[in-house]
């Protein structure tokens, strides 16, 4: 049993299915302590001493999955608001084990990103066996 399997289940399939950055999780992590805010993507560089050009990236994840909303303001502001409550509930899971054990976190943080890698590898490596089907004119 590797360390990372006493992690709960919960926040496995949160990093596995929507946590591929190390900015994407202080992200959502300053976004859920502080969930009642609306940040812009240049407030949220300034605050996690971060590129600007990385935390753009890491909002449209975290949009995507159902994790952060963006309001209509102008600029662009955006805000800690989980599409369900068992993601709000595996985020807060989260939270606390990464304060309690981030090591664990960023090993399986990085186990899946090698996971990616090697499935986005054998794909690319089956696509160039994929024979092109002959136009109908040719042949």
């Amino acid at each position: 049993m590797s360390g990372t399997d006493d992690l709960p289940e919960d926040v496995r399939a949160l990093l596995h299915e929507h946590i591929e950055t190390y900015e994407q999780l202080e992200t959502l992590l300053l976004l859920r302590r502080e969930r009642y805010e609306q940040w812009t993507s240049e407030g949220l560089a300034a605050r996690l001493r971060v590129r600007g050009e990385l935390i753009a990236p890491a909002l449209a994840g975290l949009e995507a999955s159902g994790l952060v909303q963006a309001a209509g303001l102008t600029p662009t502001r955006l805000a800690y608001r989980p599409a369900s409550p068992g993601l709000d509930a595996a985020a807060g899971r989260l939270e606390r084990e990464y304060a309690e054990r981030p090591i664990l976190i960023i090993q399986l943080m990085s186990a899946n990103a090698i996971e990616r890698l090697r499935t986005a590898t054998l794909h690319t490596f089956a696509d160039a066996f994929v024979l092109k089907k002959k136009g109908k004119d040719s042949g």
